[in-house]
């Protein structure tokens, strides 16, 4: 019995609802064979959520969208942790904040943060930081040097008593040479010592004025040359240098120099010396045979290790006799600068070194 259509007709079109053979689904790719689930498809738990989920009207004519598959290997990687921070330079800034020592440290730690971070094998940071480390303690350093140095240039010029550059003025200009020493009016002081001369002590006295050692020559005492070696001895003990003083009385230009002996200048100028006044008419014969002067007073004189003078300068150097004029010309002469002089100094003859 034939078909009502003929054995040579082909089958009528398929409604288009009606679903593919199973071979056909399997070509699509919409069914797995053999019941296995395509990779990366939803299980049955999340594809009865997607289906349950409530989906947006479709368009006329469009068809049914797939479920949306999510693949874990496409999500993003996590960000790469930060390279680790150089201690060292954090120390090099840190340490250039205590002092000279830390400015020094500064330096050491900067440059070794920086040869740290080159050098690693991972990567660090602070690079810059030890940079900056490192020149500030370069920074600091000088600073701290040219305060220290200021410092003690200070110090040493205050203890030095260099009285020529604090006292300027009271140096006289050159002037020719006087014969004999001037007399000038002298301010109504009280002279703060024992005046020699007519005074003499009858004993050898030693004072204080102030820091000065003033020491006056008694007429008990044996020779000069004695008691000046005795001074001498007991000066180096203590630290002091002798400066021998020629007077006479009456001498007014010799009252005011005693007079001057207690002014602030005068002190600073013969700090660490010791004054020892010798009257010219006690001790004539004992100065002629050491070779010390004694026509100028007052003479000032310095003494070589045979006790003769081995410099020396009297009161014709300045003109009042004040402790301004008198200062600057005694504290340089005792410390040996005191060069530009109104009468050059000229030993007298058989006397000992001539400078």
């Amino acid at each position: 019995m034939s078909h009502a259509f003929g054995p040579s007709q082909p089958p009528p079109n398929r409604d288009a609802n009606e679903p593919l053979t199973a071979p056909q689904e399997i070509r699509a790719g919409v069914l797995p064979r053999g019941g296995e689930l395509p990779v990366g498809a939803p299980s049955g738990d999340e594809a009865a959520r997607v289906a349950a989920a409530p989906r947006a009207p479709l368009p006329s004519g469009a068809s049914t969208p797939l479920p949306v598959i999510h693949d874990p290997y496409l999500t993003r990687p996590p960000p790469p942790g930060r390279p680790p921070l150089s201690t060292l330079a954090v120390s090099s800034v840190v340490a250039a904040l205590f002092g000279p020592l830390g400015a020094v440290a500064a330096i050491a730690f900067g440059w070794a943060a920086r040869r740290e971070i080159e050098r690693a094998p991972e990567a660090r940071r602070g690079h810059g930081l030890a940079s900056v480390g490192l020149s500030l303690g370069v920074l600091l350093t000088l600073c701290w040097s040219s305060a220290i140095g200021f410092g003690v240039w200070m110090w040493t010029t205050h203890s030095g008593g260099e009285t020529t550059a604090a006292l300027g003025e009271g140096e006289a200009s050159p002037e020719p040479a006087s014969t004999a020493s001037p007399a000038a009016p002298l301010p109504d002081v009280p002279p703060p010592a024992a005046q020699p001369g007519g005074s003499v002590p009858q004993h050898t006295t030693h004072r204080r004025i102030g820091g000065l050692s003033i020491v006056d020559i008694g007429v008990d005492v044996s020779t000069l040359s004695e008691e000046l070696a005795k001074q001498r001895a007991e000066a180096h003990a203590k630290g002091e240098k002798v400066l021998v003083m020629t007077t006479s009385d009456p001498c007014e230009p010799c009252r005011g120099v005693d007079r001057a002996l207690g002014d602030p200048l005068m002190q600073t100028a013969l700090r660490s010396v010791r004054l020892v006044r010798v009257d010219i008419d006690v001790f004539k014969e004992d100065l002629d045979q050491i070779k010390m002067p004694r026509r100028l007073y007052p003479g000032f004189f310095l003494l070589s290790p045979d006790l003769t003078p081995q410099d020396g300068i009297n009161g014709g150097e300045w003109d009042d006799d004040i402790a301004r004029n008198i200062a600057p010309v005694l504290g340089a002469f005792v410390r040996g600068q005191y060069t530009t002089r109104r009468q050059p100094w000229h030993p007298l003859p058989g006397s000992g070194m001539r400078l």
